[in-house]
């Protein structure tokens, strides 16, 4: 068990919840309706940026959902026969599948090449014309995750 003292005078918020639910707010600096108004703010700014996947907070972060590891493309290698690429950390990316971006909400397919870096380049489904390497995919509009199957 961790204590950790809040000094009640440094904030103008304080949020906190028990595991059982039970939540405690002192706002002694504020009004209570732009309390409420701030948490709705939060509330709305949260479910805005929730993934576009079920989530489980307890577990590992799966690496691909990890966006804010670089992708180390110089080190990567490409299976092109499985369609494979695996990162120079030695995560696997399957590049038969397209990848739907958290941020966009817009599905991404491989466009056959890599860049000079050796990262897959990556194209919007349905347009010819916009194309992201799969690390600057991840840092812009990250995370991204598979959506199913091999296209056609």
């Amino acid at each position: 068990m961790r204590i950790r003292l809040i000094d009640f005078d440094e904030h103008a918020l304080v949020l906190t919840v028990t595991r059982a639910g039970a939540v405690m707010v002192v706002n002694p600096r504020m009004c209570d309706t732009g309390t409420a108004e701030l948490l709705h703010d939060i509330a709305d700014q949260l479910a805005a940026a929730h993934p576009p996947y079920p989530c489980n907070p307890g577990a590992e972060p799966d690496a691909q959902h990890d966006y804010d590891e670089p992708l180390n493309g110089r080190h990567g290698r490409l299976d092109a026969e499985r369609k494979v690429w695996t990162d120079g950390t030695g995560h696997a990316w399957d590049l038969s599948v397209t990848w739907l971006a958290a941020a966009t909400e817009v599905a991404w397919e491989w466009t056959g090449r890599l860049d000079g870096l050796g990262t897959p380049v990556m194209r919007a489904v349905g347009s010819h014309s916009v194309h992201e390497p799969l690390d600057v995919l991840r840092a812009v509009y990250g995370p991204i995750s598979p959506t199913g199957g091999e296209r056609s």
